[in-house]
């Protein structure tokens, strides 16, 4: 192993970071958390701790794929950013959901007050 410079150790703690607030969103059940982003968020956050602590492992898989060296950065930053658009769309996505769902739900209620308003004016005029 090399020596760890300081990128390495920052980007592992903010991993760690990025991970451990995830966690406590998941466990707290929040809305906008899903398993699915959770899992994802844990897997790419994880491995760029990996990589970022071990070096190494890119280096492996760049030597097994055959990418040069500024290719292999290229793919990384590109990656990064994909990844930042994702779970932005992900979270534009999941917010609409639920602002769609509220609106469904304060329209069947006033349907059903409309309903009940009726059936109850209308069985007045019955007993009449």
């Amino acid at each position: 192993m090399n020596n760890i410079t300081i990128y390495q150790i920052i980007l592992a703690v903010i991993s760690v970071i990025i991970i451990s607030q995830r966690t406590i969103r998941f466990l707290r059940r929040e809305k906008a958390q899903s398993l699915f982003k959770y899992l994802t968020f844990t897997f790419i956050w994880g491995g760029i701790a990996l990589i970022a602590l071990f070096p190494d492992i890119a280096h492996w898989i760049r030597r097994t794929f055959g990418f040069g060296d500024n290719f292999n950065t290229l793919i990384f930053i590109a990656f990064v950013i994909l990844f930042v658009l994702f779970f932005r769309l992900m979270s534009i996505i999941e917010r609409i959901e639920s602002q769609i769902t509220d609106i469904v739900r304060k329209e069947a209620l006033k349907g059903i007050e409309k309903k009940v308003a009726s059936l109850s004016s209308s069985s007045r005029r019955k007993k009449i």
